[in-house]
């Protein structure tokens, strides 16, 4: 069984009750104006590992690849072209499970019980992504600027995210260390806000990490 978030299943806000992350809402995880994701540089990276902090520098979350692009199994089913990454609390406790399928360009995110929390879908090309919620309505769509720096993510009433990637220092011409920015321009539900976080990740490993 993977590791997931509690509660994260659809049935509207009252059901959502995810592991704590910070201590002043413990109904979105990711809670925050601004957010930022560090991949940590390794000079021979066998496994994709990415780091969430908010404005403050306080880390949040992980996510780790949990193999490094072998065969892998999630509920007993084989997947054998996908990566899949852990991602946890800063405490290590489980939040969600990151499911990348290659040949599908999709991404599905997973709860305790293998409950199917959200999709990220690439569209078009590596500069459009699709957000999908548990209920398979479109909550979001990401379109980035020419030179793969700047995205808008946009819902039917405009502009709710922006994600920019980031300078990470001389180490990023030396090793796959990657710097983004999240940066919420208007209020959304915890659900989207989590798909809006993961999509930097799926973005940094379509862009930056090909298989």
């Amino acid at each position: 069984m993977p590791p997931g978030v509690p509660g994260l299943a659809p049935g509207g806000p009252s059901l959502l009750t995810p592991l704590v992350l910070h201590t002043h809402r413990v109904d979105d995880p990711f809670d925050f104006q601004a957010l930022r994701i560090r991949q940590p540089g390794k000079l021979l990276p066998n496994r994709a590992s990415y780091e969430i902090f908010n404005d403050q520098r306080q880390l949040l979350a992980t996510a780790t690849e949990t193999e490094a692009h072998h065969r892998l199994k999630l509920l007993s089913r084989p997947a054998p072209n996908a990566r899949v990454l852990a991602v946890t609390t800063a405490a290590s406790a489980p939040v969600l499970t990151m499911v990348k399928h290659h040949r599908e360009r999709i991404t599905d995110l997973h709860g305790p019980e293998g409950d199917l929390v959200g999709r990220i879908r690439a569209t078009h090309t590596t500069r459009h992504y699709t957000l999908i919620d548990g209920e398979d309505q479109t909550v979001g769509k990401v379109v980035g600027d020419l030179a793969l720096k700047r995205f808008s993510v946009t819902d039917a009433t405009g502009e709710f995210a922006r994600v920019r990637k980031t300078w990470a220092g001389p180490k990023e011409m030396l090793t796959p260390s990657d710097h983004y920015r999240v940066e919420f321009t208007s209020p959304v539900s915890a659900t989207v806000r989590l798909l809006t976080v993961m999509m930097t990740i799926v973005l940094d490993l379509t862009l930056y990490e090909p298989s």
